[in-house]
């Protein structure tokens, strides 16, 4: 009956940077850190607002940007390079219960 999902990760936004007054296209970024992940910086995964599936989480990140705690999931896209991060993907908020 077709490919079974990949499963969705969960996790948290520990940190949020609003982008700068007057750069042209500029949205905000962030990172999250996986439930389950090693604490290590290493595990923390970027989050571009654009990234952002659900309209109106989107909307908050650009405008007003994400509470640091903010329970998300997402599915993790690996890097194109090595030297890049690894980022979430298809972020919605994760009201939680089972999926």
């Amino acid at each position: 009956l077709g490919e079974a999902m990949p499963s969705r990760e969960t996790g948290q936004v520990s940190s949020w940077n609003m982008p700068r007054v007057g750069k042209k296209n500029a949205e905000g970024y962030g990172f999250v850190a996986v439930d389950g992940g090693d604490s290590s910086k290493g595990s923390d995964l970027f989050l571009y607002a654009d990234n952002i599936k659900d309209f109106r989480l989107r909307s908050e990140a650009k405008l007003y940007g994400l509470k640091v705690g903010t329970r998300i999931k997402f599915d993790v896209q690996e890097p194109g390079s090595s030297r890049r991060s690894r980022l979430a993907v298809n972020v919605e908020l994760d009201k939680g219960g089972g999926g």
